[in-house]
This record gives structure tokens, C-alpha cells and sequence, in this order.
């Protein structure tokens, strides 16, 4: 870094230094005695109150800091001008825009940290707040309950319905999630014995079974009636003689061949013995095993029969709490309901003390996302961004059709977001043409004027901002438009100086 570089630097540190305290001083006691009486009614003392409006700086700076940079900006430029510091640096043949590096610099810098600060630390901070205007009488680990959360994953397919909701542990109170059944989940059925009665099958001892995926270890288990024991369709070893009307019983058919090996139309039986391990793929792709066949195939012991989910299968979850664990929700006091179809009217039941459920993989932050998405206040709104980028991002990925009033503002959230913290850098572009302008003129006269035209842009900003979300302007020009405007107009009047 240049010996120039450095000395311009430490003369803008100064009064950058001074302006953001005072203006931070300004703001948080303008919004202390705004909520004084609230503070009071919580029961909160000056600790709590102090820890407070320290939490609340992450959201501040966002505001303060391109107005506390400007003005310590001007100071420092209006400050060389006057003592001819410009005109000698410009006489040692610097130029203009070699010049302002060290400002562009600094505004680089504060673009990253205001948008670190907006999507990491100033939701946490948030989140504190709400937690210490709870006061005294609640503990901090209570959090915030918000009560009846509906959050519809229509991208996963899941719904899921929550009593209460904690935003600051993340914990879940009467909790209850809607999940299909997708591929590898399978149905069976478990007989003891499987007869050929009637004309028709019949079962005994039958026992049905769910597995929600390939490797479920604890399927749901459940009695059933032998009506609901799925039937192969066809009887077994019926052949028709032929020439007649006749249908024999034939389990193991051959045909005899005489010594010159020509067939005869004689159907013999053959002695067979039992069939054991045997297995079979029924009409409807059912895969059947038993562990023992009768010779005439009309009896089957120890029969199991599998067969994929059909469409429209779904799992509803519910318990009296839940808590994510980092990868998956674990519920406590678990029932589960398996419906094997849109219209099954006796779903199979299981009842448990805890469940992972590793399909429900909608972490806190969604639910926080889905919390402050309904909940914005449209008036507040309009003024500034309040969603986080990973908000935005969680809302959408799950409501992939929104309305388009809800769209609108979303995306003009979202592209506000990434404009907001490119202020800083248009300031430095709107300071600088009216700071070095040389001279002795009033010293007033290029702070009145770049004061003038920041806060042209600053209203510009604000109703650009409240156009987009209400659906009048394309969500980018909303948010990008003032921020290009004003930094393509301080480039032009910055290149025009001599």
C-alpha cells in the first residue's frame, strides 16, 4: 500500500469513526424511547435492556453505516480540498480515479460485511431479542412458541401440521407430518397355510405387514382376515382333457413317449413329492413364497406375499413432541397411521415411544422461513429487506406456485437483499465529485450538494422498493435500477472534474 493510500486512509478513519457512534447514539436512543413503556411492561432492568439494543447494533448497521460513510467521506474530501491536499496530489500527477482506490476499497469491504452481517448475524441477534423480551419470568431456553404451524412441502410431498413451534430451539409440540410412500416401500402378507377350498383360496393365521422403505427394520404388523389375503388368480394344475368336456386335477403333468418318441394324448400323473423353499410371481407381479407345497398344489404352508406400495400409500406420523437432531426429527410418544390408499378407511396402526423419521427432512430453519413469511407486516415491509437469502430460497423450494402478490414481494426481497450492501459503494461515487471539487469555496457547498443528491437516491431506493413488491416494476430494476443509476451518474460527474 502506498504512503498516499495509507494517509487518506487514517484521514477518513477519524471521522468515520466519530459519525457512526453518533449515529448509532442517535438511533438507539430514538428507538428507546419508542419502546420505553414495552421494556417497562416486560419487567426488564438496565441489564436486560442494555443486552438488548446490543443485539439490535446487526440490525442497525445495515442502515447507518452508507449514511455514517458518507458524511465521514465528505468531511475528509471537502477537508482536502480546502487545504489543497487535491490539487498537490493531482499536480504529482495521480489521477482522479487513481485517487478514490483507497474509497472504493473501503466500500468493497463494507459491501461483504453488511451482507455477512444481514444473512448470518443479524437473524441470530433477532432471534436473542425476542428471546430477552420475554423477561425474567420465562427462561431464555423457553424461546418463542408460535402456535399452529401448517408448513406444505409441495415439491417432497409433505405436509405437516405443528401445535406450537419453538424459533429459538427448534422444538415441536404436537407435531404431526403427512409423508407418501414412496419407491422400495412394500406390502405383505403372512399366512400359516394357504388352501385350494371351494373353487377358491382361502387363508388362515394371516398377518399383514407395511415396510415404508427397502431396509425398514421394524415394519408396521397387523391382523387380517383371510378376505384381505391377496388371491393368485388362477387355480391350480387345472388341465382339460382332451376330446371331452372333462377338467382333471393334474399337479405335475408330463406326457408319455412310446420307444420311437412319438407323444400320446394319455395324461399321466406322476408320483411327486412335496415342494419345499418354492417361490412364484402371481398375474399381478406379487412375488410368492412358501415354504412347503402339497404334491396336488392345492396347499400351501407358510406363506409370505410382497408386493410394492400401490400409489396413493401415504404415512401420517403424530406425536406430543419432536426435536431435530442435526439430520432428521425424532419424535416422542409416537402413533402412526399406514393408509394403503386415497380411501382406505381402516389404516394400519402402530403406537411407539420415539421414531426418527429421516424422510421429513425440513430442518428449523424452514419452519423459521415458513414463520416469518406469513408473518411479515406489509407496511415494514415495504420499507426494507427482512427475508435472509436462505429464507427466501427455503419458502420457494418448497411452494414452487405462490401467488403472484406473494411472488412479487419474495423476489424483490430477495434481489434487495444483494442490492443493499452495494450502497456503501455508491455513496463513495456520489461523495467524491462534490468532496475534491477545488477551491476555496464554502465548505458547505459540496456537503449541501452530495447530502442532497444521496438523499434523492436513498428515496429512490425506498420507492423502488415498495413498486417492486407490489407488482408495478420487474423485481431487479426495483432493486438494482437506483443502485446503477446513481453510481453510473457519480462515475460521470467524477471523470468530468479537471
Amino acid at each position: 500500500m502506498r504512503l498516499l493510500d495509507r494517509y487518506l486512509l487514517r484521514e477518513l478513519m477519524v471521522p468515520m469513526g466519530f459519525c457512526l457512534g453518533g449515529f448509532m447514539v442517535f438511533w438507539l436512543s430514538f428507538d428507546l424511547l419508542g419502546q420505553v413503556g414495552t421494556l417497562q411492561q416486560r419487567g426488564l432492568g438496565a441489564q436486560e435492556v442494555a443486552w438488548y439494543y446490543c443485539l439490535e447494533v446487526p440490525e442497525m448497521v445495515s442502515t447507518v453505516l452508507p449514511v455514517g460513510f458518507l458524511l465521514a467521506l465528505l468531511y475528509a474530501l471537502t477537508q482536502h480540498a480546502r487545504h489543497n491536499e487535491i490539487t498537490a496530489i493531482r499536480a504529482a500527477g495521480v489521477g482522479m480515479w487513481r485517487l478514490c482506490v483507497p474509497y472504493l476499497g473501503v466500500g468493497l469491504v463494507m459491501v461483504a460485511f453488511l451482507h455477512a452481517m444481514a444473512e448470518h448475524v443479524a437473524p441470530a441477534c433477532r432471534a436473542r431479542q425476542e428471546r430477552v423480551l420475554l423477561g425474567p419470568a420465562q427462561s431464555a431456553a423457553d424461546g418463542v412458541w408460535r402456535e399452529r404451524i401448517d408448513v406444505e412441502n409441495a415439491a417432497d410431498r409433505r405436509v405437516w401440521n405443528v401445535g406450537a413451534f419453538n424459533e429459538a430451539t427448534g422444538d415441536m409440540r404436537r407435531p404431526r407430518v403427512r409423508l407418501w410412500l414412496g419407491p422400495g416401500s412394500r406390502q405383505a402378507w403372512m399366512a400359516r397355510s394357504v388352501t385350494w377350498t371351494n373353487g377358491a383360496w382361502r387363508a388362515a393365521g394371516v398377518t399383514e405387514s407395511m415396510q415404508r422403505s427397502g431396509s425398514d427394520p421394524a415394519p408396521v404388523l397387523a391382523p387380517r382376515p383371510s378376505a384381505d389375503f391377496p388371491s393368485p388368480g388362477t387355480a391350480p394344475g387345472q388341465l382339460p382333457w382332451k376330446g371331452t368336456k372333462v377338467t382333471v386335477w393334474v399337479p405335475m403333468p408330463s406326457w408319455t413317449t412310446n420307444a420311437a418318441g412319438v407323444k400320446t394324448n394319455v395324461l399321466v400323473p406322476t408320483a411327486q413329492s412335496w415342494t419345499t423353499n418354492a417361490s412364484a410371481t402371481g398375474p399381478g407381479g406379487e412375488t410368492w413364497r412358501a415354504s412347503s407345497v402339497h404334491p396336488s398344489g392345492t396347499w400351501l404352508g407358510d406363506v409370505r406375499v410382497e408386493r410394492g406400495a400401490p400409489p396413493g400409500a401415504w404415512r401420517l406420523v403424530m406425536g406430543d413432541a419432536a426435536t431435530w437432531s442435526g439430520k432428521a426429527w425424532v419424535f416422542t410418544n409416537v402413533t402412526e397411521y399406514l393408509f394403503r390408499g386415497a380411501k382406505d378407511g381402516e389404516p394400519m396402526v402402530a403406537t411407539v415411544a420415539g421414531m426418527e423419521v429421516v424422510e421429513a427432512m425440513e430442518s428449523p430453519e424452514l419452519f423459521r422461513s415458513e414463520i416469518r413469511v406469513n408473518s411479515l407486516r406489509r407496511g415494514r415491509a415495504l420499507r426494507r429487506p427482512e427475508l435472509t437469502l436462505r429464507e427466501i430460497d427455503e419458502y420457494r423450494r418448497i411452494h414452487p406456485n405462490v401467488a403472484a402478490d406473494l411472488r412479487a414481494t419474495l423476489e424483490t426481497q430477495w434481489h434487495a437483499r444483494w442490492a443493499a450492501p452495494w450502497t456503501c459503494l455508491v455513496v463513495v461515487l456520489i461523495a467524491v465529485p462534490f468532496g475534491v471539487v477545488p477551491g476555496r469555496r464554502n465548505l458547505f457547498y459540496g456537503v449541501a450538494g452530495s447530502i442532497g443528491l444521496a438523499f434523492v437516491y436513498f428515496i429512490v431506493q425506498r420507492l423502488g422498493f415498495a413498486m417492486g413488491q407490489s407488482g408495478e416494476v420487474p423485481a431487479w430494476a426495483a432493486a438494482w435500477a437506483p443502485n446503477v443509476a446513481f453510481g453510473v451518474a457519480g462515475a460521470w460527474l467524477t471523470s468530468r472534474i479537471r
